[in-house]
């Protein structure tokens, strides 16, 4: 090999060494400079947290929705549905703890372009739709301070309990441009925003053993007429000779019983349990100073005079008496086919067509899903001789004088003292119930309608035959 060609190949060798020193590199995940640090540093302890508030994007509906708890005065409610109390302590606790200790994990960059992608576009934006949008979820403590705010998108495919996450812009928030950025932060996201997981599911706080009578009337309203018809209640107590074990129900003696028939024993202890189990999907707020066309338009109509006049539900009405002598009734009334926050809250959200017509179209589409809702009216009152808590007053034997009325009897007395703390007990846990029951017209769903509204006819059941004839 010549001088010539040595130098000529040396070149390139030195050439082909600088373009591989320059090769691209396979570069390792981006990390940002906060990656790893925590979400929300200052957010250590969940008991602070006095307000939760989340809003996300309903697809079903076209709109945005936002739902609130809060604790006011003490009592946690929830102010988008007219601050009706929830069963806050432990879920709230359980929400705010899913972001203790919530680190950015991965940065992902601050492409605002691909905000769609990760499900962390603002759900109050204009921008995208469905799955596009994230919730944003705000938690606050009781001097309106931000604990958290934060958007939180689609799950992380194939990381299990990784959610993108970004921080919200806003208006003097303290991000700036990390409200760009999009982490993947490992939540155990706990949060609901389901009206029914939030509120005491049993509404009346009555077992069915508890229950000792009930009076069931299925009338009709004749809304033209202003008329009440149909009227033949159904009333039943416990017969208090038979064993408890089986409860069994025997009608009050005025009442009609069809011919070759009798009461339904199963047919009665399924009313009575159903009553019991009753729960709810929605409230309105019931003004103190109640007008005919409110009441009207919810199915709840008053006949007789002012000084007597009484309640009807155009559905009919079912009341239940405990052991303790608490007497509720159940008025039924008139059918409502909203869904969403309509349903849960009466509150309609505000669709991008904010028209009559839109409202009108939205109340059509409603009704031809056939999700079918009933308004409801509670009211409680106690009844002392039902209560069985009472003391019975002692007969005398056989053949024995009665006792003179006149002596003293120190046992008597304390019996009787007893008997009136009781009774007093009996009359303020129904004046506190009747004061929660007044503030609201309730919502429950067409399922927990059927399982109390039957025909009349259906209570009773075919007179068995003698098998001994």
């Amino acid at each position: 090999m010549n001088r010539g060609t040595i130098i000529y190949v040396a070149v390139a060798l030195a050439t082909a060494a600088g373009a591989w020193s320059m090769r691209p590199a396979e570069l390792p995940p981006v990390a940002y400079e906060d990656t790893g640090e925590a979400l929300f540093p200052e957010f250590t302890d969940p008991t602070v947290a006095a307000s939760l508030q989340v809003v996300a994007w309903d697809e079903d509906a076209a709109n945005v929705v936002t739902f609130k708890v809060q604790q006011k005065g003490g009592v946690w409610v929830i102010p988008s549905h007219n601050d009706y109390p929830a069963d806050g302590t432990e879920r709230m606790g359980e929400a705010a703890a899913s972001f203790i200790g919530v680190k950015k994990d991965l940065y992902l960059g601050e492409n605002v372009a691909d905000h769609a992608k990760f499900g962390v576009l603002d759900p109050q934006g204009t921008s995208g739709t469905g799955d596009e949008k994230g919730k944003r979820i705000t938690l606050e403590d009781a001097s309106g301070k931000v604990l958290v705010d934060v958007i939180v998108g689609k799950q992380v495919e194939g990381k299990h309990g990784y959610y993108y996450v970004r921080y919200p812009s806003s208006e003097g928030d303290d991000h700036g441009s990390g409200s760009r950025r999009v982490y993947a932060s490992r939540i155990e996201l706990n949060i609901t925003t389901k009206f029914g997981d939030w509120i005491e599911k049993d509404l009346l706080h009555v077992e069915r053993d508890e229950i000792v009578e009930f009076v069931y009337d299925p009338y009709k309203v004749d809304e033209v007429a202003g008329k009440v018809i149909e009227r033949q209640p159904v009333a039943a107590r416990i017969d208090p000779n038979g064993p408890q074990a089986s409860a069994d129900w025997i009608l009050a003696p005025e009442i009609v019983v069809p011919e070759g028939k009798q009461l339904d024993n199963f047919k009665a202890r399924q009313l009575a349990s159903s009553v019991a189990n009753i729960q709810i999907v929605g409230v309105r707020p019931r003004p103190e100073q109640l007008f005919l066309r409110d009441l009207q338009s919810k199915g709840f109509f008053v006949s007789g005079d002012p000084g007597a006049a009484q309640l009807f539900g155009n559905e009919g009405q079912v009341s239940i008496t405990t052991k303790d002598g608490l007497r509720y009734t159940l008025y039924f009334g008139e059918v409502t086919y909203e869904s969403g926050l309509a349903l849960t809250a009466g509150v309609a959200e505000t669709p991008a067509d904010d028209s009559d017509e839109a409202a009108d179209n939205a109340a059509e589409k409603d009704a031809e899903k056939g999700t079918a809702s009933r308004y409801m009216w509670v009211d409680v009152t106690y009844d002392e001789s039902i209560d069985q808590s009472l003391a019975k007053p002692a007969t005398p034997a056989e053949g024995e004088a009665p006792t003179d009325a006149a002596s003293p009897d120190p046992a008597a007395a304390a019996t009787d003292a007893a008997d009136e703390e009781k009774k007093l007990e009996g009359r303020t846990r129904a004046e506190k119930l009747g004061k929660r029951f007044s503030k609201w017209y309730y919502v429950i769903s067409d399922s927990s309608f059927k399982q109390i509204h039957k025909e009349r006819d259906e209570l009773f059941k075919a007179v068995a035959k003698d098998a001994t004839k």
